[in-house]
């Protein structure tokens, strides 16, 4: 029982963080709008984009907001699907990484041999999908029997250590997104998301970069939206420091003003 109130305090944690993120991108869109010579917007986008598109001198470039750098860095989701691990098209970095480990891994393989078990399903062809669409499949496990299957087991179905997340994050902002974020602020730093620099901010911003343990989660939503997904948990253990920051009440330097 224990472990199932651990359980469903994370995933609510999940629901207010994924608030006060909203909340955090407006503030810092709002700070940035206040400087003088430089516009920024939070359009109405899918995850496929980043959260603010920034123009400064007739050149736009896109901006991710992390409130902390403990905020997870990626999320796209996975499934599993025609007896193989797989995820919707096209396939970014980190779902092609996220892949090729879970393939690979005998916690997974554990994992899925047990739950197929559990939901008496048959172990070479059954669904376990990160959409709504697929969970209506006659063979897919049914969300309420994911939820009791975690009441007492840790939801993590992967863990890999000292990860170049740096470089991972890195392609996946870059490469995975519908159009490249070059720059990040994340808690009270402002990064550089590789070396390509298209504002023309001052050259000395600290590049985003770091190490750390690359996950794989079961998010089980509550009852009421009663739908799963599989996602990994990025999380870089420590960060380089940056003398800039656009967090709003900062005593760092302003980018656009350097």
């Amino acid at each position: 029982m224990k472990n199932f109130i651990q359980f469903v305090r994370e995933e609510m944690e999940l629901l207010l963080m994924s608030v006060a993120s909203d909340k955090y991108e407006k503030e810092v869109a709002d700070h940035i709008n206040s400087l003088p010579k430089v516009d920024a917007q939070r359009p109405k986008v899918s995850t496929k984009y980043s959260d603010v598109i920034l123009t400064y001198k007739n050149r736009k470039a896109w901006l991710e907001v992390k409130m902390s750098h403990s905020d997870n860095l990626g999320n796209p989701r996975v499934s599993w699907v025609g007896n193989k691990w797989t995820a919707a098209m096209p396939l970014d970095p980190v779902k092609k990484f996220a892949i090729n480990y879970l393939t690979k891994s005998n916690r997974a393989k554990a994992f899925l041999k047990d739950i197929a078990t559990y939901a008496g399903l048959d172990p070479n062809n059954f669904i376990l999908p990160s959409t709504k669409g697929l969970l209506k499949e006659p063979n897919a496990v049914p969300y309420k029997t994911l939820a009791d299957y975690f009441r007492n087991k840790n939801q993590y179905i992967l863990d890999i250590e000292n990860v170049n997340l740096g470089e991972l994050v890195t392609a996946h902002y870059i490469e995975g997104k519908a159009e490249p974020a070059y720059y990040m602020q994340a808690g009270d730093d402002f990064y550089l998301i590789g070396h390509k620099n298209p504002l023309g901010l001052p050259p000395d911003i600290s590049v985003l970069a770091g190490t750390g343990s690359f996950k794989m989660r079961i998010g089980v939503r509550s009852a009421k939206s009663a739908f799963y997904e599989i996602q990994p948990e990025i999380k870089i253990s420590d960060m380089p420091h940056s003398k800039y920051s656009l967090k709003p009440g900062t005593k760092k330097r302003n980018p656009f003003d350097a």
